[in-house]
């Protein structure tokens, strides 16, 4: 044991009062009448054996009530490791609860609410408890309190979501609450079926110096669990109709083969298509739905399993929507019959999008061409200023331009919109043809033919080519083997524009003849319209940015919940909002009821259905590492004095033993005083 303030025991010399007190000699009270005295002169009476102690009682009882104020006054404390947090069991206690969808597997929710109504009636009157329910992300539940009831109703209304297990968000929570705590003890119970997935040694998930982490483990119940991991859509065209075949894919993530089981296709809340599905251990079956026609609207569709023992991961959703056609404005010098047929049928086949071709004349170009073209593809023809300045402004809208040179291409010096100046054409056909060497495999539009044997440009020669000159802001994509750029691209307003120093048919390569000329085209349409595949789902935990839906923002949009709550998105201009909900989302205007709605589904990440588990020692003894520099302070903290003083606060109790013993003293001298 320690002082605090060790010079108050110099009130210990105060003990001597009461000693003195008992040794003083008093008169007696009682009076004997005698006849007058006035004339015999008072002499005290004079005993030494009336100056000892009497009372030894009441001596006792002063002199412990006063040591026991200058001790108080001292301010001790304890020194023991763990005698100091034994005197006061004031805890701050945090539940983190595992609500993930893995902890609805057979009975595993129930018994972890059980585990934290245990912690919950264990708690003491001065102790307080915050409910901390997470997935990949972490929410508190109820914050700091010690009413037991509260407790209690937040937990009852508690139940697993579709997120998936992240351990590193629910421990930052869990420090932040303990750091704001003024209690000594500090604890944190955490709840779970401790996945391996969910754990990636964050290093920044720690607990402050002195807290404790209990784990408590719900596992058990491990059998056959088929989950549906995807959906993959096949478009067809019959009788000029869209049509899709839907595939579904599925994993056996139990130890044990599945028995066949029935799956469904609903599509807008009706069954179209049922098949059985069965899985070896480990297996990964598919099942292909029978096609059917898309309608000119969003279409929400669902493939579900059969229930089992984790029901969350027998659904899976999906949107299909009309797929929309890339347009393509194909201007050359003919038209008619004498156009070249190559790129007009490259562009026909593709279907996964679509190639919407109208092939002009450099005079028959409209604005309404232009108005609803996305790219326009321009191949060996002389353009006019009039002419480049209408594309000008259709690549500033957004709109994709690409040149293909030849003999015949003209650009008017006075239109500053090419990556590049045209020169003389270079004829490569006497002697060696040219190929293209280096190619930028990291761009966009050359990466599909970066692994091995997805096409070899090389293998294409160039008997002639248009010599180019790069401008200062331009990037160039591919060279021919003399170092000259054959492919630039420039941004220009919000649109772009490749210039190909090649033509794209037979006239000076025969590149049309190479397995790489039908995906580079695709390729370089793509890219120049700007185009993305629609999702046909996502996953629950993703962020999704509204503004996909347009400049509706501004007008009051609103996003509606799978379990029908409303989230406004407009609120100091929040676009973007996390999906944390299975299911089917809309994003609309009420104000509008005409407006077209966006439909997004979100489903549980399939990774969570892997149910391996982790030793929960791994993430304690990480959570509870604390750096050198840490640790060094919260040692000094621990044997500072004022903290051990402060926080066991025996002053208090030796202050109040001594004003009770002072009382019995007051009682008891009373008493004997008339005795």
């Amino acid at each position: 044991m320690s002082l605090l303030t060790p010079l108050f025991l110099l009130g210990l010399a105060g003990l001597a009062l009461p000693i003195l007190i008992h040794l003083t000699q008093r008169e007696r009270r009682q009076v004997v009448k005698f006849p007058s005295l006035m004339f015999v002169r008072r002499i005290p009476y004079q005993s030494v054996r009336r100056r000892s102690i009497r009372n030894w009682l009441l001596l006792m009882v002063r002199l412990a009530a006063l040591a026991l104020v200058v001790f108080a006054f001292a301010r001790p404390f304890f020194t023991g490791g763990d005698l100091g947090a034994s005197v006061t069991g004031a805890r701050e206690v945090v539940i983190l609860l595992d609500r993930s969808y893995s902890m609805g597997y057979a009975d595993r929710w129930d018994r972890a609410a059980a585990a934290a109504r245990e912690v919950i009636d264990d708690l003491e009157a001065a102790d307080r408890a915050t409910i901390v329910l997470f997935a990949s992300s972490a929410e508190i539940a109820l914050r700091s309190t010690a009413e037991r009831d509260r407790l209690l109703g937040a937990l009852d209304v508690a139940a697993p979501g579709g997120g998936a297990t992240r351990y590193a968000p629910a421990l930052k929570v869990a420090a932040g609450v303990l750091g704001e705590s003024s209690l000594p003890r500090r604890e944190v119970v955490l709840i779970s079926d401790f996945q391996r997935g969910g754990w990636r040694g964050e290093e920044g998930a720690r607990l402050p110096a002195g807290a404790t982490l209990t784990p408590v483990r719900i596992d058990g119940g491990d059998g056959p669990n088929l989950t549906a991991t995807s959906v993959s859509l096949s478009r067809s065209t019959f009788s000029d109709q869209e049509r899709v075949a839907v595939t579904a894919s599925f994993v056996n993530r139990g130890t044990e083969p599945v028995p066949p089981r029935a799956v469904t296709l609903e599509v807008d809340g009706r069954v179209i298509g049922t098949a059985q599905v069965e899985a070896d251990e480990a297996g990964a079956p598919s099942v292909t739905f029978d096609p059917f026609t898309v309608t000119g609207r969003t279409m929400r569709g669902t493939v579900r399993l059969a229930d089992d023992a984790l029901a969350a991961d027998n659904v899976f959703h999906f949107v299909i929507t009309p797929s929309e056609p890339v347009r393509v404005a194909l201007v050359q010098r003919a038209a008619g019959p004498g156009a070249d047929p190559y790129l007009a049928q490259a562009l026909a086949i593709g279907d996964e999008p679509r190639f919407e071709t109208t092939v002009r004349t450099p005079e028959a170009l409209s604005d309404q061409d232009l108005a609803r073209a996305s790219v326009v593809l321009l191949v060996d023809a002389p353009v006019s200023t009039a002419l480049a300045r209408r594309l000008e402004a259709f690549v500033a809208r957004g709109g994709g331009l690409m040149l293909a040179t030849g003999p015949r291409s003209s650009w008017p010096d006075d239109v500053d919109l090419l990556p590049g100046v045209l020169a003389e054409p270079v004829d490569r056909t006497s002697g060696v043809a040219a190929r293209v060497g280096a190619i930028e495999f990291a761009h966009p539009l050359f990466e599909p033919f970066r692994a091995p044997r997805s096409g070899d440009f090389t293998a294409a020669r160039f008997y002639g080519y248009r010599s180019i000159t790069a401008a200062p802001e331009a990037d160039v994509l591919a060279r021919f083997d003399a170092g000259s750029p054959a492919l630039l691209e420039r941004r220009a307003g919000q649109g772009r524009v490749l210039l190909w120093a090649s033509t794209l048919d037979m006239s000076w390569s025969d590149l049309p003849l190479r397995p790489v000329y039908l995906p580079f085209v695709h390729r370089a349409m793509l890219h120049l319209s700007s185009y993305r595949e629609p999702a046909t789902w996502r996953t629950v935990g993703d962020v999704l940015d509204s503004t996909s839906a347009g400049d509706r923002v501004e007008a009051g949009l609103v996003a509606l919940t799978p379990s029908g709550g409303r989230l406004s998105l407009d609120e100091e201009g929040a676009a973007v909002f996390e999906l944390t909900e299975q299911g089917f989302y809309e994003i609309r205007v009420p104000q509008a009821p005409d407006a077209e709605t966006q439909v997004t589904a979100a489903n549980v990440d399939p990774a969570e259905a892997d149910l391996t588990a982790m030793e929960p020692q791994e993430l304690i003894a990480a959570a509870l590492a604390v750096p050198s520099a840490e640790a060094d302070a919260a040692a000094s903290a621990e044997l500072s004095p004022e903290t051990r003083e402060g926080s066991q606060r025996l002053w208090w109790f030796l202050l109040l033993a001594g004003v009770i013993l002072l009382g019995i003293d007051t009682l008891v001298s009373n008493r004997l005083s008339r005795a």
